[in-house]
Protein backbone atom coordinates (compact mmCIF):
# COMPACT_ATOMS: atom_id res chain seq x y z
CA UNK A 1 0.00 0.00 0.00
CA UNK A 2 1.19 3.74 -0.48
CA UNK A 3 0.83 6.04 2.49
CA UNK A 4 0.86 9.93 1.92
CA UNK A 5 3.14 11.81 3.99
CA UNK A 6 1.93 15.33 5.24
CA UNK A 7 4.21 18.53 4.97
CA UNK A 8 3.81 18.38 8.89
CA UNK A 9 3.39 16.45 11.66
CA UNK A 10 4.15 13.08 12.83
CA UNK A 11 4.40 11.14 9.62
CA UNK A 12 6.58 14.01 7.71
CA UNK A 13 9.22 11.30 7.04
CA UNK A 14 6.95 8.47 6.27
CA UNK A 15 7.41 7.97 2.45
CA UNK A 16 5.70 4.87 1.19
CA UNK A 17 4.61 2.09 3.07
CA UNK A 18 5.70 -1.01 1.19
CA UNK A 19 4.87 -4.18 2.71
CA UNK A 20 0.49 -5.10 2.27
CA UNK A 21 -1.49 -4.95 5.17
CA UNK A 22 0.23 -2.45 7.67
CA UNK A 23 -1.31 0.22 8.76
CA UNK A 24 0.20 2.74 10.38
CA UNK A 25 -1.26 4.78 13.58
CA UNK A 26 0.14 7.16 15.86
CA UNK A 27 -0.47 7.34 19.76
CA UNK A 28 0.58 9.65 22.09
CA UNK A 29 3.83 8.48 23.25
CA UNK A 30 6.76 11.13 23.35
CA UNK A 31 9.35 9.36 24.45
CA UNK A 32 12.96 9.46 23.14
CA UNK A 33 14.81 6.79 22.63
CA UNK A 34 18.68 6.81 22.29
CA UNK A 35 20.23 6.23 18.38
CA UNK A 36 22.41 3.48 17.81
CA UNK A 37 24.96 3.68 14.20
CA UNK A 38 26.37 0.02 13.52
CA UNK A 39 28.64 0.22 10.80
CA UNK A 40 30.27 -3.48 9.42
CA UNK A 41 33.46 -3.33 8.52
CA UNK A 42 36.28 -5.35 6.84
CA UNK A 43 39.09 -4.09 5.00
CA UNK A 44 37.17 -0.33 4.51
CA UNK A 45 40.04 1.88 5.23
CA UNK A 46 39.05 3.36 1.34
CA UNK A 47 35.77 4.72 3.00
CA UNK A 48 35.82 3.84 6.45
CA UNK A 49 36.55 7.21 7.61
CA UNK A 50 33.84 9.27 5.77
CA UNK A 51 31.21 7.02 6.69
CA UNK A 52 32.16 7.81 10.74
CA UNK A 53 32.80 11.15 9.81
CA UNK A 54 28.78 11.46 8.67
CA UNK A 55 27.43 10.27 12.09
CA UNK A 56 30.12 11.46 14.74
CA UNK A 57 29.62 14.41 17.15
CA UNK A 58 26.38 14.05 16.50
CA UNK A 59 25.27 12.39 20.19
CA UNK A 60 24.57 9.04 18.32
CA UNK A 61 25.85 5.92 20.19
CA UNK A 62 28.32 4.61 16.78
CA UNK A 63 29.56 1.13 16.85
CA UNK A 64 32.07 -0.39 14.52
CA UNK A 65 32.19 -4.08 13.93
CA UNK A 66 34.77 -5.79 12.75
CA UNK A 67 35.18 -8.95 11.16
CA UNK A 68 38.96 -9.13 10.38
CA UNK A 69 40.15 -6.88 8.68
CA UNK A 70 43.91 -6.74 7.36
CA UNK A 71 44.35 -2.70 5.62
CA UNK A 72 44.15 -0.16 7.76
CA UNK A 73 40.66 0.07 9.04
CA UNK A 74 41.48 -0.55 12.44
CA UNK A 75 43.80 2.08 12.92
CA UNK A 76 41.44 4.80 11.27
CA UNK A 77 38.26 3.45 13.69
CA UNK A 78 40.73 4.16 16.87
CA UNK A 79 41.05 7.31 16.13
CA UNK A 80 37.12 7.92 15.99
CA UNK A 81 37.10 6.32 19.28
CA UNK A 82 37.17 10.28 21.58
CA UNK A 83 34.55 11.06 19.07
CA UNK A 84 31.58 8.57 20.62
CA UNK A 85 32.68 5.69 18.27
CA UNK A 86 32.62 2.08 19.84
CA UNK A 87 34.88 -0.53 18.18
CA UNK A 88 34.03 -4.09 18.44
CA UNK A 89 35.43 -7.45 16.88
CA UNK A 90 33.50 -10.45 15.47
CA UNK A 91 35.37 -13.18 14.06
CA UNK A 92 33.98 -13.50 10.22
CA UNK A 93 31.36 -16.26 10.54
CA UNK A 94 30.37 -16.64 6.73
CA UNK A 95 26.86 -14.73 7.93
CA UNK A 96 26.27 -11.24 7.86
CA UNK A 97 23.01 -12.38 9.34
CA UNK A 98 24.96 -13.16 12.14
CA UNK A 99 27.38 -10.09 12.51
CA UNK A 100 24.37 -7.96 12.29
CA UNK A 101 22.46 -9.71 15.20
CA UNK A 102 25.18 -9.45 16.88
CA UNK A 103 25.45 -5.87 16.57
CA UNK A 104 21.77 -5.47 17.29
CA UNK A 105 22.35 -7.33 20.99
CA UNK A 106 25.32 -5.19 21.99
CA UNK A 107 23.15 -2.25 22.11
CA UNK A 108 21.15 -2.10 24.96
CA UNK A 109 18.15 -0.20 23.48
CA UNK A 110 16.72 2.08 21.58
CA UNK A 111 17.22 2.41 17.32
CA UNK A 112 19.44 0.91 15.46
CA UNK A 113 20.64 2.49 12.38
CA UNK A 114 22.46 0.03 10.15
CA UNK A 115 25.17 2.19 8.28
CA UNK A 116 27.30 0.03 5.83
CA UNK A 117 30.87 1.22 5.33
CA UNK A 118 30.67 2.39 1.98
CA UNK A 119 27.52 4.30 2.87
CA UNK A 120 27.36 7.73 4.36
CA UNK A 121 25.16 10.24 5.75
CA UNK A 122 24.02 13.16 3.58
CA UNK A 123 24.55 16.66 5.93
CA UNK A 124 20.43 16.81 5.78
CA UNK A 125 19.82 13.22 7.12
CA UNK A 126 22.64 13.20 9.80
CA UNK A 127 20.57 17.07 10.79
CA UNK A 128 17.15 15.37 10.87
CA UNK A 129 17.83 11.89 11.97
CA UNK A 130 17.15 12.21 15.94
CA UNK A 131 13.96 14.23 14.98
CA UNK A 132 12.65 12.01 12.39
CA UNK A 133 13.19 8.39 14.88
CA UNK A 134 11.96 10.81 17.98
CA UNK A 135 8.78 11.41 16.12
CA UNK A 136 8.41 7.29 14.40
CA UNK A 137 8.57 6.59 18.14
CA UNK A 138 4.93 7.63 18.44
CA UNK A 139 3.83 5.03 16.10
CA UNK A 140 1.80 2.91 17.65
CA UNK A 141 3.38 -1.01 17.30
CA UNK A 142 6.78 -0.45 16.79
CA UNK A 143 7.93 -3.99 17.53
CA UNK A 144 7.63 -5.42 14.29
CA UNK A 145 8.46 -2.07 11.94
CA UNK A 146 11.50 -1.67 9.83
CA UNK A 147 12.27 1.71 7.85
CA UNK A 148 13.72 2.22 4.67
CA UNK A 149 15.65 5.50 3.91
CA UNK A 150 16.44 6.70 0.18
CA UNK A 151 19.92 4.95 -0.95
CA UNK A 152 21.02 6.91 -3.45
CA UNK A 153 23.62 5.32 -5.61
CA UNK A 154 26.61 7.97 -6.57
CA UNK A 155 27.98 5.61 -9.59
CA UNK A 156 24.60 4.75 -11.36
CA UNK A 157 22.44 7.91 -10.31
CA UNK A 158 19.65 6.34 -8.76
CA UNK A 159 18.06 6.04 -5.72
CA UNK A 160 17.25 2.26 -3.95
CA UNK A 161 13.90 2.91 -1.99
CA UNK A 162 13.33 -0.21 0.16
CA UNK A 163 16.25 -1.78 1.29
CA UNK A 164 15.39 -1.99 5.66
CA UNK A 165 17.99 -0.39 7.41
CA UNK A 166 16.32 0.79 10.67
CA UNK A 167 13.99 -0.66 13.55
CA UNK A 168 14.19 -0.70 17.49
CA UNK A 169 17.39 -2.96 18.56
CA UNK A 170 15.25 -4.37 22.03
CA UNK A 171 12.38 -5.68 19.95
CA UNK A 172 11.89 -9.25 18.46
CA UNK A 173 13.86 -8.26 14.64
CA UNK A 174 16.80 -10.42 14.02
CA UNK A 175 18.18 -10.87 10.19
CA UNK A 176 18.34 -13.95 8.28
CA UNK A 177 20.22 -15.37 5.84
CA UNK A 178 24.21 -15.88 4.81
CA UNK A 179 24.13 -12.35 1.99
CA UNK A 180 21.55 -10.34 1.23
CA UNK A 181 20.00 -11.12 4.89
CA UNK A 182 16.27 -9.41 5.51
CA UNK A 183 14.85 -9.10 9.18
CA UNK A 184 11.96 -10.76 10.46
CA UNK A 185 10.15 -11.16 13.67
CA UNK A 186 12.16 -13.81 15.58
CA UNK A 187 10.83 -17.06 17.02
CA UNK A 188 7.85 -16.84 15.07
CA UNK A 189 8.20 -19.14 12.01
CA UNK A 190 6.84 -17.11 8.61
CA UNK A 191 5.95 -13.18 10.40
CA UNK A 192 7.55 -11.16 8.57
CA UNK A 193 7.75 -7.30 9.36
CA UNK A 194 6.32 -4.24 8.11
CA UNK A 195 8.33 -2.17 5.91
CA UNK A 196 7.99 1.69 5.83
CA UNK A 197 9.94 3.95 3.04
CA UNK A 198 11.24 7.24 4.73
CA UNK A 199 12.78 10.39 3.30
CA UNK A 200 15.96 10.04 4.69
CA UNK A 201 18.95 10.28 2.36
CA UNK A 202 22.04 7.68 2.40
CA UNK A 203 24.38 7.62 -0.26
CA UNK A 204 26.88 4.45 -1.18
CA UNK A 205 29.36 3.85 -4.00
CA UNK A 206 30.34 0.29 -3.13
CA UNK A 207 28.94 -1.62 -6.71
CA UNK A 208 31.29 1.00 -8.31
CA UNK A 209 33.57 -2.27 -10.59
CA UNK A 210 36.93 -1.67 -9.80
CA UNK A 211 35.78 -1.86 -5.18
CA UNK A 212 33.60 -4.84 -6.71
CA UNK A 213 36.89 -6.92 -7.59
CA UNK A 214 39.48 -5.44 -5.22
CA UNK A 215 37.37 -6.99 -2.31
CA UNK A 216 36.21 -10.06 -4.34
CA UNK A 217 32.53 -9.51 -3.75
CA UNK A 218 31.22 -11.80 -6.38
CA UNK A 219 33.17 -14.71 -5.61
CA UNK A 220 32.45 -14.44 -1.59
CA UNK A 221 28.73 -13.37 -2.60
CA UNK A 222 27.96 -16.60 -4.84
CA UNK A 223 29.90 -19.00 -2.37
CA UNK A 224 27.62 -17.85 0.81
CA UNK A 225 24.46 -18.03 -2.04
CA UNK A 226 25.27 -21.36 -2.71
CA UNK A 227 25.54 -22.78 0.99
CA UNK A 228 22.45 -20.75 1.40
CA UNK A 229 20.76 -22.74 -1.25
CA UNK A 230 21.63 -25.96 0.47
CA UNK A 231 21.28 -25.04 4.01
CA UNK A 232 17.51 -23.02 2.73
CA UNK A 233 15.91 -25.27 -0.52
CA UNK A 234 12.28 -23.71 -0.34
CA UNK A 235 13.59 -20.22 0.04
CA UNK A 236 13.23 -18.75 -3.87
CA UNK A 237 15.47 -15.43 -2.38
CA UNK A 238 18.76 -17.51 -2.55
CA UNK A 239 18.02 -18.47 -6.29
CA UNK A 240 16.99 -15.05 -7.44
CA UNK A 241 20.18 -13.72 -5.92
CA UNK A 242 22.61 -16.34 -7.50
CA UNK A 243 21.15 -15.11 -10.67
CA UNK A 244 21.85 -11.43 -10.00
CA UNK A 245 24.86 -12.07 -8.29
CA UNK A 246 26.60 -14.35 -10.72
CA UNK A 247 25.81 -12.80 -13.93
CA UNK A 248 28.87 -11.93 -14.89
CA UNK A 249 29.89 -15.87 -14.55
CA UNK A 250 27.04 -18.11 -15.10
CA UNK A 251 26.75 -19.81 -18.26
CA UNK A 252 23.47 -20.38 -20.54
CA UNK A 253 22.69 -23.42 -18.90
CA UNK A 254 23.00 -22.11 -14.80
CA UNK A 255 20.53 -19.63 -15.65
CA UNK A 256 18.39 -21.52 -17.05
CA UNK A 257 18.22 -24.47 -14.01
CA UNK A 258 18.29 -21.37 -11.57
CA UNK A 259 14.79 -20.23 -13.20
CA UNK A 260 13.22 -23.55 -13.51
CA UNK A 261 14.09 -24.74 -9.87
CA UNK A 262 12.51 -20.90 -9.18
CA UNK A 263 9.56 -21.79 -11.24
CA UNK A 264 9.31 -25.20 -9.05
CA UNK A 265 8.72 -23.10 -5.93
CA UNK A 266 5.99 -21.01 -7.04
CA UNK A 267 3.41 -22.86 -5.26
CA UNK A 268 5.05 -24.04 -2.73
CA UNK A 269 3.19 -22.03 0.01
CA UNK A 270 6.90 -21.99 2.54
CA UNK A 271 6.52 -19.65 5.25
CA UNK A 272 9.91 -18.07 5.07
CA UNK A 273 9.47 -14.86 6.78
CA UNK A 274 10.45 -12.22 3.78
CA UNK A 275 8.39 -9.87 2.43
CA UNK A 276 8.45 -10.67 -1.10
CA UNK A 277 7.19 -14.24 -1.85
CA UNK A 278 7.94 -16.83 -4.98
CA UNK A 279 6.05 -15.65 -7.62
CA UNK A 280 7.95 -11.92 -6.71
CA UNK A 281 11.24 -13.26 -6.95
CA UNK A 282 10.54 -15.40 -10.21
CA UNK A 283 9.91 -12.16 -12.23
CA UNK A 284 12.80 -10.38 -10.82
CA UNK A 285 15.12 -14.15 -12.09
CA UNK A 286 13.43 -13.33 -15.23
CA UNK A 287 14.37 -9.93 -16.14
CA UNK A 288 17.83 -10.66 -14.87
CA UNK A 289 18.17 -13.79 -16.52
CA UNK A 290 17.15 -11.95 -19.69
CA UNK A 291 20.12 -9.82 -19.33
CA UNK A 292 22.44 -12.69 -19.46
CA UNK A 293 20.64 -15.52 -21.92
CA UNK A 294 21.37 -11.91 -24.24
CA UNK A 295 25.17 -12.79 -23.70
CA UNK A 296 25.21 -15.93 -24.72
CA UNK A 297 23.03 -15.35 -27.37
CA UNK A 298 19.52 -17.48 -26.46
CA UNK A 299 17.08 -15.19 -27.73
CA UNK A 300 14.49 -18.21 -28.07
CA UNK A 301 14.71 -18.63 -24.13
CA UNK A 302 14.64 -14.94 -23.65
CA UNK A 303 11.41 -14.61 -25.96
CA UNK A 304 10.08 -17.35 -23.51
CA UNK A 305 10.77 -15.29 -20.87
CA UNK A 306 9.39 -12.31 -21.92
CA UNK A 307 5.92 -14.52 -22.75
CA UNK A 308 6.03 -15.05 -18.81
CA UNK A 309 7.35 -12.07 -17.31
CA UNK A 310 3.58 -10.65 -19.19
CA UNK A 311 2.24 -13.67 -17.80
CA UNK A 312 2.55 -12.52 -14.22
CA UNK A 313 0.99 -9.06 -14.72
CA UNK A 314 -2.02 -7.45 -16.19
CA UNK A 315 -0.26 -5.14 -18.99
CA UNK A 316 3.21 -5.66 -21.09
CA UNK A 317 5.90 -6.17 -18.74
CA UNK A 318 8.47 -3.15 -18.99
CA UNK A 319 12.11 -5.83 -19.40
CA UNK A 320 9.59 -8.12 -21.54
CA UNK A 321 9.27 -5.09 -23.88
CA UNK A 322 12.62 -3.92 -23.50
CA UNK A 323 14.14 -7.28 -24.47
CA UNK A 324 11.37 -7.94 -27.58
CA UNK A 325 12.66 -4.16 -28.44
CA UNK A 326 16.29 -5.27 -28.65
CA UNK A 327 15.28 -8.36 -30.34
CA UNK A 328 13.71 -6.38 -33.02
CA UNK A 329 16.32 -3.99 -33.74
CA UNK A 330 18.87 -6.08 -33.85
CA UNK A 331 16.95 -8.77 -35.68
CA UNK A 332 14.21 -7.86 -37.52
CA UNK A 333 12.11 -4.64 -38.99
CA UNK A 334 11.15 -1.97 -36.50
CA UNK A 335 8.41 0.57 -37.43
CA UNK A 336 7.45 3.92 -35.79
CA UNK A 337 4.65 2.11 -34.16
CA UNK A 338 7.53 0.62 -31.55
CA UNK A 339 8.18 4.34 -30.86
CA UNK A 340 4.77 5.10 -30.07
CA UNK A 341 4.50 2.06 -27.83
CA UNK A 342 7.87 2.38 -25.92
CA UNK A 343 6.43 5.96 -25.38
CA UNK A 344 2.98 4.79 -23.93
CA UNK A 345 4.98 2.52 -21.80
CA UNK A 346 7.84 4.73 -20.72
CA UNK A 347 4.94 7.34 -19.37
CA UNK A 348 3.02 4.82 -16.55
CA UNK A 349 6.11 5.98 -14.00
CA UNK A 350 4.26 3.57 -11.52
CA UNK A 351 4.04 0.54 -13.67
CA UNK A 352 7.87 0.51 -14.37
CA UNK A 353 8.66 1.63 -10.51
CA UNK A 354 6.82 -1.73 -9.77
CA UNK A 355 7.09 -4.15 -12.53
CA UNK A 356 11.03 -3.49 -13.74
CA UNK A 357 14.05 -5.61 -12.65
CA UNK A 358 16.67 -4.18 -15.13
CA UNK A 359 15.93 -0.51 -14.47
CA UNK A 360 12.57 0.61 -12.55
CA UNK A 361 13.49 4.21 -13.14
CA UNK A 362 13.39 3.11 -16.69
CA UNK A 363 16.57 4.43 -18.11
CA UNK A 364 16.60 1.22 -20.39
CA UNK A 365 13.19 2.35 -21.97
CA UNK A 366 14.71 6.17 -22.53
CA UNK A 367 17.62 4.42 -24.41
CA UNK A 368 15.05 2.25 -26.90
CA UNK A 369 13.26 5.55 -27.22
CA UNK A 370 16.37 7.55 -28.21
CA UNK A 371 17.33 4.65 -30.39
CA UNK A 372 13.97 4.77 -32.27
CA UNK A 373 13.93 8.22 -32.63
CA UNK A 374 17.02 8.52 -34.13
CA UNK A 375 15.78 6.07 -36.58
CA UNK A 376 12.60 7.54 -37.66
CA UNK A 377 12.98 11.94 -36.67
CA UNK A 378 17.16 11.86 -36.56
CA UNK A 379 19.78 12.26 -34.51
CA UNK A 380 19.50 15.98 -33.73
CA UNK A 381 16.30 15.40 -31.92
CA UNK A 382 17.43 12.13 -30.66
CA UNK A 383 20.09 13.49 -28.77
CA UNK A 384 17.98 16.31 -27.54
CA UNK A 385 16.11 13.38 -25.69
CA UNK A 386 18.93 12.07 -24.22
CA UNK A 387 20.35 15.36 -22.75
CA UNK A 388 16.49 15.42 -20.73
CA UNK A 389 17.01 11.15 -19.56
CA UNK A 390 19.80 10.03 -17.41
CA UNK A 391 22.28 7.91 -19.02
CA UNK A 392 21.62 3.82 -19.27
CA UNK A 393 24.36 1.43 -19.35
CA UNK A 394 24.62 -2.51 -20.45
CA UNK A 395 24.74 -4.74 -22.78
CA UNK A 396 23.18 -2.85 -25.55
CA UNK A 397 24.01 0.95 -25.14
CA UNK A 398 26.75 3.48 -23.64
CA UNK A 399 25.51 6.26 -22.29
CA UNK A 400 22.17 5.55 -23.59
CA UNK A 401 23.66 5.46 -27.35
CA UNK A 402 23.92 1.84 -29.01
CA UNK A 403 27.29 0.64 -28.66
CA UNK A 404 29.56 0.67 -31.54
CA UNK A 405 29.39 -1.81 -33.68
CA UNK A 406 26.53 -2.96 -32.14
CA UNK A 407 24.08 -2.88 -35.15
CA UNK A 408 23.95 -0.81 -38.56
CA UNK A 409 21.56 1.70 -39.01
CA UNK A 410 20.11 2.86 -42.26
CA UNK A 411 19.19 6.22 -43.16
CA UNK A 412 16.16 7.95 -41.50
CA UNK A 413 13.22 7.77 -43.43
CA UNK A 414 13.45 4.41 -44.84
CA UNK A 415 10.34 2.70 -44.75
CA UNK A 416 9.95 -0.11 -42.76
CA UNK A 417 13.14 0.30 -41.62
CA UNK A 418 15.27 -2.78 -41.42
CA UNK A 419 18.34 -2.93 -38.84
CA UNK A 420 20.68 -5.73 -39.14
CA UNK A 421 23.93 -7.25 -36.96
CA UNK A 422 26.80 -5.02 -37.40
Amino acid sequence: MRHKASDAGSDRWIRQVYSSGTELSFNENTSRSPISIAVLAKDEERCIARCLDSVADRGFDVLVVDTGSADKTLDIVAEYTDRGVRLLHHPWPDSFAEVRNFAIESVASGWIVFLDADEWLTERAADELSACLESLSELADLSSLVFAPRIFEVDSGVFDDSIPRIFLADGPIRFCGAVHEYPAVAGIPGASVGLVGLDLEFRHDGYERTVVQAKGKLERNLALLDAARMADPGNPRWYFYTIRDGLPVLDRDQLVCLVSALEELLDSGVETGDLLGPRHYYGLALSFACQGLVVHGDWPTVHRYCDRLDALGERENPDAHYFRSMSELLHGVVTEDDLLRTVRLRGDEELIATGSAVDPSGRHLDAVIATLVAIFRGEAEAERYRELCVPWNDMFFEASRLRAGLLRVPAPGTADTVITAG
